[in-house]
């Protein structure tokens, strides 16, 4: 299988841990970003349903509640975003370690 980073011979131990620990970071970085667009989507979320029809807040709906769904909208982009960094990162770590473990 090749991969866009082959390189001819194994990392020895000590470039390893340096990959590992520089993948460790930016995998720390993008999960809690991940979390917290996470957070912060589902909360636009529930902040639109007071305004939607039949509640309590529907007349307020053409001054505020449609530009909370707005929000919503620009969260989700985020939201996509930043899991997908973090997904993409913890999958370069994976196939570097498996790399390095498939016999030559």
């Amino acid at each position: 299988m090749l991969m866009i980073f082959d390189i001819p011979e194994p990392l020895n131990e000590e470039e390893m841990v340096e990959v590992r620990e520089y993948a460790g970071e930016r995998i720390r970085l993008w999960r809690r970003r991940a979390l917290c667009s996470t957070v912060a989507l589902l909360l636009s979320c529930a902040f639109v349903c007071p305004f939607l029809e039949g509640h309590a807040l529907h007349k307020y709906w053409e001054s505020f509640g449609k530009y909370l769904v707005l929000v919503s909208m620009a969260l989700l982009v985020v939201f996509v975003f930043c899991t997908g960094l973090f997904w993409s990162a913890w999958q370069a770590l994976r196939d570097v370690e498996k790399e390095q473990t498939w016999p030559r």
